[in-house]
């Protein structure tokens, strides 16, 4: 199910950011050289062109095609990897959008709603034209040099009160964009932006709500005073170099979500504590140690979902069973060997990710999780489950591939509501018929498996139980060449 749910948001991401093309930012001249000397290496001096509405292979430099004056792809490959880069992406304009060549001709400034504009030329907003659009809902900047976003656009003399989002792709290299006072502005978004630095006054937005930092690759000296944002209830901060202190200097009010994803974090200070209204918070695809947390993330009382996706975590620090709220707990990707007692404190968990860790075993705690639906520990070195697992009589999803388990484990049969069954890649050769009496299972995945039965009679068993899932409509992957061996 979590993966399901995870492709279908990465399909929404990319519908948004459609007609987006990838880019990098070099740290220093040489790098940028370096890696496009890397490049056409492994193309042997080649590129794609467009000809005459065909593609053709064209050769871009013929100096390159002596082979014994450069490395071998292999190494061009290694050496490129190891070049520091940042990725964000070059936007395009929304075509649904009024353009200014539009908005220069038209009268019926009534009618417009969405507005966008690109280029570099573009140093200041068109004011008085806009203030015509009294129903103007949203302006988009792509690629442009505007300096600031002036107040006028909130003066209710003019009666402009409906503009609610700004969104801001690719602004300028090296140019502070400059915030005035707006009270109607509810949704910011200034990202993929990596050589401009953090945008001037943002905080005079006094009723933002939601603000998209993502890809700007804003550095560890960037102040951000949350604390000024009362009204914040939303931050996406994925895919810079921040420093957690400098998020704020005192108590943030109403931020609730909060990802912090793709940061090189190392850390987790103190100055955590001061977002104390947070549900959820993301940390994921960071290098974040577990002795390197401070224990105010402990008083985080309102969190419900955390992310430790893909860090640094060997062991969990005993504050985070203070967050008795907890409603997920994703803990995918770290090398931790050991789940504490204490993982039953967190009576309210509906979704608990533990895969790809170094997991011997699961406490007897864990049957004190009533409310558990999900549970993902494939890919550990597990090969038994405590009796009290049985107590979970919601699991809906439950993955114990790539494991260490000796036959099929029957506690399985008492999950009546489970519909995501993987038990692939472990030492189970048969399963039992009572599985047809799992009626809401949908999906049930046993690749890696050898099917092996005790005679004829059970062999047709065996077969007989797989024809009557799939009747029942229940969807099982298996690999091309399994077999059941009487």
């Amino acid at each position: 199910m979590k993966k399901f749910l995870f492709l279908i948001t990465l399909m929404m991401a990319v519908c948004h950011i459609s007609k987006a093309q990838k880019s990098y930012k070099f740290y220093n001249k040489q790098d940028s050289i370096d890696f496009h000397h890397y490049r056409i290496i492994m193309t042997e001096a080649y590129e794609w062109k467009a000809w005459n509405g065909l593609l053709k292979r064209v050769l871009v430099d013929s100096s390159y095609q002596d082979s014994e004056n450069y490395i071998d792809y292999d190494s061009a490959y290694t050496l490129q990897k190891q070049i520091s880069k940042f990725e964000y992406y070059i936007r395009e304009q929304n075509e649904s959008y009024t353009k200014i060549e539009q908005l220069n001709r038209t009268n019926q400034f009534d009618t417009i709603t969405h507005v966008s504009f690109e280029g570099r030329d573009l140093k200041r907003l068109p004011v008085f034209k806009l203030l015509k659009c009294k129903n103007l809902k949203e302006i988009e900047l792509v690629n442009t040099s505007v300096k600031k976003i002036p107040w006028l656009l909130n003066w209710s003399l003019f009666g402009l009160d409906s503009l609610e989002t700004i969104r801001i792709y690719n602004h300028a290299p090296n140019k502070q964009i400059k915030f005035k006072r707006n009270t109607n502005i509810e949704e910011l978004v200034y990202r993929d932006s990596p050589y401009s630095p953090l945008p001037k006054n943002f905080h005079k937005l006094k009723n933002v709500k939601e603000i998209d930092f993502a890809r700007n690759d804003f550095r560890a000296n960037s102040k951000f005073h949350l604390e000024k944002l009362q009204n914040l209830e939303h931050l996406n901060l994925s895919r810079n170099n921040i420093d957690l202190s400098n998020l704020a200097e005192d108590t943030v009010n109403n931020l609730k979500y909060i990802v912090l994803s793709f940061n090189n974090l190392t850390t987790i200070p103190k100055e955590i504590g001061l977002l104390k209204d947070l549900v959820d918070l993301q940390f994921a695809e960071n290098d974040i140690q577990s002795d390197l947390i401070h224990p105010a993330l402990g008083s985080l009382k309102k969190l419900k979902v955390i992310s430790f996706y893909k860090n640094d975590l060997d062991s969990l620090p005993p504050f985070i069973f203070d967050l008795k709220n907890l409603t997920e707990l994703d803990l995918y990707f770290n090398e931790i060997e050991i789940l504490p007692n204490e993982i039953g404190n967190l009576k309210d968990l509906e979704k608990l990710y533990v895969a790809h860790n170094r997991f011997f075993s699961i406490p007897e705690s864990i049957g004190e999780l009533k409310f558990l639906k999900e549970f993902y520990l494939h890919h550990n070195r597990i090969s038994y489950l405590p009796e009290s697992i049985s107590n979970l009589k919601l699991i809906t999803d439950f993955h114990i591939h790539n494991n260490y388990f000796q036959g099929f484990p029957e506690f399985i049969l008492n999950f009546k509501n489970l519909e995501d069954l993987d038990i692939s890649y472990n030492e189970i050769h048969k399963f039992p018929p009572e599985m047809l009496k799992l009626n809401q299972l949908k999906y049930l995945w046993m690749r890696g498996i050898t099917f092996e039965a005790s005679g004829k009679e059970e062999a047709e068993e065996l077969k007989n139980t797989l024809e009557t899932l799939q009747k029942n409509g229940v969807k099982i992957s298996i690999e091309m060449d399994q077999k059941i061996s009487p």
